[in-house]
């Protein structure tokens, strides 16, 4: 079902999320897959919709830097510069996690990648569940991010409860991914903030 991100649809969205269902939703970049984070078996849905190895983490989305201390073990001196400079927006962190989480939202690592996004949509998606959200591309591991609510219902519709249609995507890019879970920050995929850009704040 696609339908578009009037407030009813929303409120419907965040009662699938709870009721551990899958949807896909519309970001700053691409769209993204989305299911609560801490419900295991809904974890499991995105790998069997995208054809995913379970050695890989997913992407989580935030309310802002107060929702780090409930997933997060520190926030170093770097990363606090990036959040300032980039959040809200495509720059997505990666930090140690809580222990508490999930081993299936982590890959098995004992690190976490998070981003403040500065979608309306994903904002009212994220005050209206009052809690995190997963973001990982809403695609087949194999094929590109799906950029329109009509590629993800072509790509992966018969897994998903809801498609919230948010227009096409602005960019084709993903979030730019840096981890900054120890002292020196690393550039793992540059995307819709450049490296240049990066390197204007931080030593990479």
């Amino acid at each position: 079902m696609i339908a578009l991100p009037a407030p009813q649809n929303i409120n419907q969205a965040v009662d699938i999320i709870k009721n551990g269902g899958l949807i896909a939703y519309p970001t700053e970049t691409v769209y993204g897959l989305g299911v609560d984070p801490y419900n295991s078996e809904a974890i499991q849905k995105i790998f069997i919709a995208k054809g995913r190895a379970e050695d890989k983490g997913i992407i989580l989305l935030i309310r802002g830097a107060d929702d780090l201390s409930t997933l997060v073990r520190t926030v170093s001196p770097t990363a606090q510069i990036l959040i300032e400079a980039f959040w809200p927006g495509p720059l997505t962190l990666v930090f140690r996690a809580n222990r508490d989480l999930s081993p299936a939202l982590l890959g098995g690592r004992d690190t976490i990648a998070l981003r403040h996004s500065s979608s309306p949509i994903a904002t009212q998606l994220l005050t209206t569940l009052g809690g995190p959200l997963t973001s990982t591309s809403a695609n087949r591991s194999t094929e590109p991010p799906a950029r329109s609510a009509s590629e993800v219902q072509n790509a992966l519709g018969e897994h998903l409860d809801l498609i919230l249609d948010g227009g096409p995507s602005d960019s084709a890019l993903p979030s730019t991914l840096v981890d900054v879970s120890s002292d020196r920050a690393i550039l793992l995929r540059e995307g819709a903030v450049s490296a240049q850009k990066l390197r204007s704040h931080i030593h990479l």
